[in-house]
């Protein structure tokens, strides 16, 4: 098969991907019109690259958030930075710490804006860093919610060590990802920059899909313990919060949860007639 012959198979299996929420691998064979045995190793290939991922099933899939990332990422994060801009400032205003908004790049964590805290000793500026996803706050945030196969093709490659306290083993970055599921936001002390500490704060869509986070970061020297740290984690989650209200997250959450109750009274009145 051709390079070529290749780039059109695969980009004519994500249109057949892009109609709804996905499919299965009979469907896709009947949309494209090809083998099943070459739609199977091409799905392969591009779940591995994250342009496409599971979809709860075995056999469902659906476009994935590397491509989506990838197609949207530009104008998307200026749309980003310019929403969640006021609310980045009264977050810094009120703790006096620096905040960054982050955005998932595939396997890495590109930060897109920076406000920076108003004491004499500041922080660098991150703005257009790409980290690596298990060395940083917001990396871990969204590696915890993917796929657990996602999770597991992430953990086949090296994770380089930056400092001590970088998450280099599989073991290790497992727990940490299922303690984020856990508690709902991030957790970093000097993995990437040994003097750093920091939280991040998940940032949702009007579908629910993490898009971007908050991160409240300072000198390590500075900042308590995380056990010590609520005053910071909670406005950190408040504000990251106010921003995927912004996005339409919350109010469709909010919607979602009437549809229930009033189906639930409807059934209610159905066995009371």
């Amino acid at each position: 098969m051709s390079e070529i012959q290749s780039v059109r198979r695969a980009f004519d299996i994500l249109m057949a991907l892009s109609c709804d929420e996905g499919a299965g691998l009979s469907e896709i064979v009947a949309r494209v019109a090809l083998p099943k045995s070459t739609v199977s190793r091409m799905l392969s290939t591009l779940e591995a690259v994250g342009a496409v991922e599971r979809n709860g099933d075995r056999d469902g899939f659906r476009i994935g958030q590397a491509l989506i990332s990838l197609v949207s990422h530009a104008p998307y994060a200026r749309s980003l930075v310019a929403v969640a801009r006021p609310f980045l400032q009264g977050l810094a205003e009120a703790t006096g710490e620096t905040l960054t908004l982050c955005v998932p790049d595939g396997d890495y964590a590109h930060y897109v804006d920076q406000i920076d805290a108003a004491r004499a000793l500041q922080v660098r500026s991150w703005v257009g860093q790409r980290l690596p996803l298990h060395a940083c706050s917001d990396g871990k945030l969204y590696l915890a919610h993917r796929s657990p196969a996602q999770i597991e093709r992430y953990l086949q490659h090296p994770l380089q060590r930056f400092t001590p306290t970088t998450l280099a083993s599989p073991a290790a970055l497992r727990r940490a990802l299922r303690a984020i599921r856990r508690k709902g936001y991030a957790w970093t002390d000097g993995e990437f920059d040994p003097d750093i500490v920091g939280v991040a704060a998940p940032i949702y869509d009007d579908a629910g899909r993490i898009v971007a986070s908050v991160c409240l970061f300072g000198p390590a020297f500075r900042w308590p313990k995380e056990q010590d740290a609520g005053h910071l984690i909670q406005p950190t989650k408040d504000t990251a919060d106010a921003i995927s209200a912004k996005l339409g997250y919350l109010s469709l959450k909010v919607t979602k949860q009437r549809e229930v109750l009033l189906d639930s009274l409807r059934q209610l009145r159905g066995l009371r007639g």
